[in-house]
């Protein structure tokens, strides 16, 4: 009886690193793939390893991982939400000072004719 397990792309990307480290392509695809599936961290803490336990791979390392920082950091800021500019709260406080002047108006008018 065969019994189907999933494969993690994560790792078969890794896989695919770890076969040919020096191959850049390699890293592009498996940043990508960790990027796709929204667990860029995961590939952080497998760099951070290699970078722990490899010296020979340690500076190569360290630039991945200084690549996954610019990359979470961008991806902050396209999440980002920009704050209110102050026109739109002018033209809310004018809107509502309007609004008040046409109600006192109509209380006037209506206090004068009865």
């Amino acid at each position: 009886m065969l019994v189907w397990c999933p494969v993690d792309p994560i790792d078969e990307a890794w896989a695919a690193v770890e076969a040919d480290w020096g191959n850049r392509e390699a890293h592009r695809r498996f940043v990508g793939v960790c990027i796709a599936l929204e667990r860029l961290p995961e590939a952080g803490k497998r760099y951070r390893q290699v970078r722990e336990n490899d010296p020979a791979r340690a500076a190569d390392a360290s630039e991945h991982i200084d690549t996954l920082i610019a990359l979470a950091t961008q991806q902050l800021e396209d999440t980002r939400v920009a704050p209110a500019t102050t026109q739109h709260k002018r033209t809310l406080t004018w809107a509502a000072f309007f609004i008040m002047l046409v109600l006192m108006g109509a209380g006037v008018w209506l206090l004068m004719r009865g």
